[in-house]
Order: structure tokens, then C-alpha cells, then sequence
């Protein structure tokens, strides 16, 4: 499957997973980063900073013993820079409303996670919720030259920076993950899933003798596989590589949205699959079968740390670097820093020490971990954990049971050898179009849940989301991004 004919791809989970449009930012985008201040900082000892106080959101629900683990890397970052982070956890059910609300009050903070895929990084921007960082980035060669030109690129808006990729897989490749158990008790062989609906049968073959059991966490994995899907632009806007037209991605989707209708009346979902919140607790609990999952070295492992079982995963499409892949995990300094040089260096520091990085993703050895070599551990059931890819460079990260040694090589090879979008340094400004596109954000958070996961007849659906988005200004959005398109690919070599 993975050997199909390489298309310019985008993983249609990043479309279906916009968030919603931020509002009540301050309108300005340009805020000053303080170059001089940054100048001096940079060359200064620890000794001779001010002590200041930083605040991180992050998109994780708190981790068990984050106070021990939180006093030991404040000494740290102390030591290193003279500050102190608190690290502000959010429900990831939550995240986007809590951002929303922290953004639109105008609140202090310092950094904040972000992404293509939640508390929507480019929304942001344009909100004028982050300072540009280009000025501060050129005070850590360290840190701008882990990543090649086409990385960062791909996270400009207007030619500026405003968010710092966390170095992790870059290479988007699509599939899914099954419960282990499962396969091997119904000898479910993958390699005849040639298509989505092919799948059908395996999911079928778990409702009938699994009760209790839900085939599929939702339909969110819809067109990821085994289908020609082109560049992301702005909510269900996509460009087709090859042609460079822009069309409305939803409007090709006919055929998926009626198998996963066909899906959700065949009781492959949890019945609450559209508002469910807490999936975790479903899965850990053996409550599903299968989900989306984004493939790469290492992933069994990550998974079987998560949810506590074997997975098999399989591949359903090459792997591409993408603008939407690069974005699926940035943190980016608030405009309403008091301290964005102390911020651009505690990002710097996270990323470049690897003992600080481990501290912050596995906790403290003896109380969390147990250290087998020089790079691996073994993590301590219900004890400290966060995801390393919110905050860092995962490169720096110790292997875990299950990983091969050579896991952050691999992941290396991958990102090296996957295919860039050549839409990758395109951004789409939406100054133009911003009411419109507010009201067809709202048409999509409102009609993607119910056509993802086959709630309602797709066809009646379809033509009331239509209807809809040509009343919200679809077609001059549609326009406008065509004309940006055309202008941009003027000025590429």
C-alpha cells in the first residue's frame, strides 16, 4: 500500500480537524519583538538576568507528581537562564474554548501550544494573538538550524515567523492502528485491506463477536486512505498540486461520507461518537478496536506507553511533508509577554538540553522511570507523563520498551526521504475574506461532525452544508484564495 504512486498528499485529518475561528484578539500583527534586549540577553551570564516569572499552555490534561518533577527542571531553567516556567495544563477537550477565552481577555501569558489542528495557529496570527519571532530566532543558530529551509517556511504567515516548529516526525503518513489482541484472535490479515471498504468486513467481523466493543473510535480517518488528497489551504479549502485549482474538499467527498453513514448504522461507532470527550479512558479501558493514527518509527511503542496493549498499525498512503504536518505541533510567545526574549529562551533551552526535555516528558528517575542504559527507560505505570512532541525536541527523547534504538534515526530517514508538498510555503491571507471565512468556520465546525461520522443522510447534509457555505461567501473566498495561489506561484523559481 505504501508503494502506491506518490501523490503531493495531505492527511485529510488536518481538514477535519480545524478548529474553531479565535476570536477577540488584538488586531495587530506586529507586535515588536525586543531585538535589543534579545542582543543583550543572549551574551549575558545567568548571574546578570533579571529573575522572571514564565507561563506555557499546554494541551494536556496534568500529569501525577508534576510538582516534584516542576521544582526539579525550575531549578534547572534557573540555573540556565534564571526563570521559572509554570506550565498551565488544559483538557485537550478543552483547549480551544480555554484559549479562546484566555486570548480575548487579554490575559498574560508567555508561550502557548498551537497548531494547524487546534487553537489554529494561522487564526491566531491574523488575530494578532502572537509576536513575530524571526529577530529573536537569529539569536539561537542551534535552534533555527535543526530544521531545513522548506520546514520553515512552511510555519511563515506574511513572511514572518510567528510559531517554533517542536522537532518530532515531519513526515505525514497515514494509516491506523488495531488492537493486537484482536487481529490475532480473528487472524485478520491487513494486507487484503486494499481500500476503505475494505475495511468494512474487519470492522464487521468485531461488532459481531466483540459486544461491548466499538469498531472504530469515529469516521475521522475518512479519505486518508488509498485517495488522491491535495494541499491544504484554509478550512475545507484545498489546492489540487497539479493543477492549482482551489476547490471546497468537502464537495469530493460523497462516496466516504456515505460508507461512513453506512459505518454508523452498522454500529462501528461508540454511540456518543460525535460529542464523546474522553477517549482515553475508552481506549485504555479496551473499549475500541481501532483508530486513525498517524504512522512512524516507534508508534507501537508510543501507543502501547498510552493505552497499555499491543497495536498493530498499518500504512494507507506515503509519507509527506506538508505545511499542515509542520504546523501539527508548534508553541508560539503571546503578544502579551512581558518577557519574550526570557520565552524565545526557555524554547531554546527545552529544545537544546536533553536532560530538561526528559525531565519534562518522563519525570524524575526512581519516581517515574527506571533507567536500563545511557538512552533507555522504563516508565512506572501511573506516574508521570506528557507528551514530548507539545513542548520539544523529541530527538533528545529516551527510548522506551518497544522502540528500537535506532528509533530517532529512522524518524530522521523518514523526514529526509518524504515528499514536500510543494504548496509548503504558501500561507493564505485572509484579510480580505475574514468575515466570510468566520461564517463558513462555523458552517464546518457545525456539519463536520455529522458528516464525518454518518449521523444523517449525507446527501441531505451535503446539500443544507451547501447551501449554507454559498450563503457565507464561499465563492468569494474561493476566489480570492485562487488569485493568492496564482500570485504566489509567480514568485517561486
Amino acid at each position: 500500500m505504501v508503494n502506491r504512486k506518490r501523490k503531493m498528499t495531505v492527511a485529510l485529518t488536518s481538514i477535519l480537524t480545524i478548529g474553531a475561528l479565535l476570536a477577540g484578539c488584538s488586531t495587530s500583527t506586529d507586535k515588536p519583538s525586543s531585538t535589543s534586549t534579545a542582543q543583550a540577553t543572549v551574551s549575558q551570564k545567568p548571574e546578570e538576568l533579571k529573575p522572571v516569572k514564565l507561563v506555557w499552555y499546554l494541551r494536556t490534561a496534568e500529569p501525577k507528581n508534576g510538582a516534584a518533577v516542576m521544582q526539579k527542571a525550575n531549578e534547572i531553567i534557573n540555573e540556565k537562564i534564571k526563570a521559572t516556567v509554570e506550565f498551565k495544563y488544559v483538557a485537550p477537550a478543552d483547549y480551544d474554548k480555554k484559549m479562546q477565552l484566555v486570548m480575548s481577555s487579554g490575559e498574560e501569558y508567555d508561550i502557548a501550544f498551537t497548531a494547524s489542528w487546534v487553537n489554529n495557529y494561522v487564526n491566531n496570527v491574523s488575530k494578532g494573538a502572537y509576536i513575530p519571532l524571526d529577530d529573536l530566532l537569529a539569536k539561537y543558530p542551534d535552534l533555527t538550524n535543526m530544521f531545513k529551509k522548506e520546514i520553515w517556511d512552511a510555519v511563515k504567515v506574511n513572511g514572518k515567523t510567528y510559531g517554533v516548529p517542536n522537532n518530532q516526525i515531519m513526515g505525514d503518513q497515514p494509516g491506523f492502528w488495531l488492537k493486537k489482541d484482536l487481529v490475532d484472535k480473528y487472524k485478520i490479515d491487513l494486507t487484503k485491506v486494499k481500500s476503505l471498504n475494505d475495511l468494512t468486513p474487519v470492522l464487521q467481523t468485531i461488532k459481531d463477536g466483540e459486544p461491548g466493543i466499538s469498531a472504530l473510535r469515529d469516521g475521522n480517518g475518512i479519505n486518508v486512505a488509498y485517495n488522491d488528497v491535495v494541499s491544504l489551504v484554509v478550512d475545507t479549502f484545498v489546492v489540487d498540486t497539479k493543477t492549482w485549482k482551489v476547490t471546497n474538499q468537502y464537495e469530493q467527498l460523497a462516496p466516504q461520507f456515505k460508507l461512513m453513514r453506512d459505518w454508523y448504522q452498522k454500529g462501528f461507532f461508540p454511540q456518543d461518537v460525535a460529542t464523546l470527550k474522553d477517549e482515553l479512558s475508552l481506549i485504555k479501558a479496551g473499549k475500541v478496536f481501532g483508530r486513525y493514527s498517524r504512522q512512524k518509527p516507534g508508534v507501537d511503542a508510543e501507543l502501547k506507553a498510552s493505552y497499555g496493549f499491543d497495536v498493530v498499525n498499518f500504512a494507507t498512503g506515503p509519507s509527506v511533508i506538508s505545511k499542515s504536518a509542520v504546523t501539527s505541533t508548534l508553541n508560539a510567545i503571546s503578544t502579551t509577554s512581558k518577557n519574550p526574549d526570557r520565552a524565545m529562551m526557555l524554547i531554546n533551552l527545552i529544545d537544546t538540553n536533553k536532560e530538561l526535555f526528559n525531565l519534562l516528558k518522563f519525570g524524575l528517575e526512581g519516581q517515574d522511570y527506571t533507567k536500563v542504559s545511557a538512552n533507555r527507560i522504563e516508565p512506572k505505570p501511573n506516574a508521570y507523563s506528557v507528551p514530548g512532541w507539545l513542548f520539544g525536541n523529541e530527538f533528545n527523547s529516551f527510548v522506551v520498551p518497544g522502540q528500537p534504538d535506532d528509533v530517532w534515526d529512522q524518524t530522521k530517514k523518514l523526514n529526509d526521504t518524504s515528499v514536500v508538498d510543494p504548496a509548503i510555503g504558501f500561507t493564505f491571507d485572509r484579510t480580505n475574506v475574514e468575515n466570510e471565512l468566520a461564517q463558513l468556520t462555523a458552517v464546518t465546525t457545525e456539519f463536520k461532525p455529522i458528516l464525518i461520522n454518518g449521523l444523517d443522510d449525507p446527501d441531505k447534509m451535503m446539500k443544507l452544508y451547501t447551501d449554507k457555505r454559498k450563503a457565507a461567501g464561499q465563492d468569494k473566498v474561493l476566489a480570492e484564495i485562487q488569485k493568492q495561489v496564482d500570485a504566489w506561484r509567480k514568485t517561486q523559481k
